[in-house]
């Protein structure tokens, strides 16, 4: 359909330019040939714009989430995805609560950030917590204490996504008895969550 518009403007225009008929077949063939050529830039032009316009599309994509635990989590094993169920924030609906995963809906720049706190414990533990991009570590947060205090610990990272790219929070190396601890419904207490949001798309 876009094919024949431009070939009827081309013509169109040609013709209001060149009023009297060719003269040859020679004349006649250059015409043609010179007719195509124009409906070729008029392609590259119209599909320029289409990128163009997707560009912009992308780069207007609100993507940010904020989860966080509902309850403890105990009797963790290494492997194990971190699924933050409660959703405060989940713009874009890119990060999946029942499975733990952020799947990114357009390349660009990421910010990830993880808060975790564990209660007291009476024997030695420890509790190394990863962040994944497509099975790759990229930033890792770590519970190692022997005293009886509440502790919390944080980190952040920025990564580069490709559009579809996979990001988790997983259950790297433990010993010992570890609990990260969940909300606390008196006073709306989010003793662990994980956040992430779009930079600025590609």
């Amino acid at each position: 359909m876009l094919l024949h518009l431009l070939l009827l403007v081309t013509v169109d225009c040609y013709l209001l330019n060149n009023p009297e008929p060719p003269s040859s077949e020679n004349a006649l063939a250059e015409q043609v040939q010179t007719l195509m050529t124009d409906i070729i830039r008029l392609q590259n032009d119209v599909s320029d714009l289409k990128n163009q316009m997707s560009l912009l599309s992308a780069k207007d994509v609100s993507i940010a989430f904020f989860a966080y635990l509902t309850n403890d989590l105990t009797n963790l094993t290494t492997g194990t995805t971190l699924a933050f169920s409660g959703i405060r924030t989940n713009v874009g609906n890119a990060y999946d609560p029942l499975h733990g995963i952020f799947v990114a809906p357009v390349s660009g720049t990421y910010n990830f950030a993880f808060s975790g706190t564990s209660p007291p414990e009476t024997q030695d533990h420890g509790l190394h917590i990863f962040l994944k991009k497509n099975g790759i570590n990229e930033m890792y947060v770590y519970f190692d204490h022997n005293h009886q205090e509440w502790i919390n610990h944080a980190g952040s990272v920025v990564l580069q996504l490709e559009k579809a790219d996979r990001v988790w929070f997983e259950v790297g190396s433990l010993w010992g008895v570890n609990v990260l601890a969940g909300s606390r419904a008196s006073d709306n207490a989010r003793h662990s969550h994980i956040s992430g949001f779009l930079v600025q798309a590609d």
